[in-house]
C-alpha cells in the first residue's frame, strides 16, 4: 500500500539558529529532535504543504508569505489570511510526481524528492529549507505560540547552526528523514 507523500522543513530563524522539536515518538526510545513536518494534502503542491506545516506548528514563514498574508488578511494577519494567500498549483513530472517546486521566494530551498522505503512503495518525502523565518502568527517562533499541528507533547529548541550540525552527527534526529532533512540543509547552508 503506497503511503501519502510528506514534507519535512528545516527551519532557520533570521539570527540564524535552528527551530526543531524535542519530543517522543512511540516507536523512538527517550526523546528526539524532529523538524516541521506532515502530509502532502491531496491536491496540494508540496511547497505549500510545506510552508503551512511550519505555519500550523511554528507560526513561522516567510517575508514573502507574511507579505502575502497582509495583502489579504490587513496588518494583523492570523490563518485565514494565510489559507486565502495565493498558492501554487500542483504540477507533475514525466512519472506523474508532484515537482517541489519554489516559487518567487527565496527564503525557500528546495532539498529535493526522496522515496522513503524503495522495496516497499512508500511515499516520497519532499525536504525543503526555510532561511530567515519570521513570525507570520501571533506568538510565532516563541514557546507561547501554540501549534494547530500534532496532538502530541513536542518542546521547541532554538540551535545555533554549530549545535545543529552536532547533535544532527550525534544521532539525536532519530528518524532517518528527520537527520536527512537537517544534514542537507546543513551542507546547503555551507556552500
Amino acid at each position: 500500500m503506497e503511503e501519502m507523500d510528506a514534507v519535512n522543513v528545516a527551519v532557520v530563524t533570521e539570527n540564524g539558529n535552528f527551530v526543531v522539536f524535542e519530543q517522543g515518538k512511540y516507536a523512538i526510545p527517550g526523546s528526539t529532535l524532529s523538524p516541521v513536518g506532515g502530509f502532502v494534502d491531496a491536491g496540494e503542491a508540496p511547497w505549500d504543504s510545506a510552508k503551512r506545516e511550519v505555519m500550523e506548528e511554528l507560526g513561522l514563514g516567510s517575508k514573502r508569505t507574511l507579505e502575502q498574508m497582509r495583502n489579504v488578511g490587513g496588518a494583523m494577519p492570523d490563518r485565514t489570511a494565510f489559507a486565502a494567500a495565493p498558492k501554487m498549483p500542483r504540477t507533475v513530472d514525466q512519472f506523474n510526481l508532484a515537482k517541489g517546486d519554489v516559487a518567487d521566494d527565496s527564503d525557500w530551498v528546495y532539498l529535493g524528492k526522496y522515496r522513503t522505503a524503495a522495496n516497499r512503495g512508500a511515499g516520497f518525502l519532499y525536504t525543503y529549507l526555510l532561511k530567515n523565518a519570521v513570525p507570520i502568527l501571533p506568538d510565532g517562533g516563541t514557546v507561547k505560540f501554540i501549534s494547530s499541528g500534532d496532538d502530541e507533547k513536542q518542546n521547541v529548541r532554538f540551535l545555533p547552526i554549530k549545535e545543529a550540525e552536532e547533535r544532527t552527527l550525534n544521532g539525536e534526529f532519530q528518524e532517518i528523514k528527520w537527520a536527512a532533512t537537517h544534514a542537507l540543509a546543513l551542507m546547503h547552508l555551507k556552500r
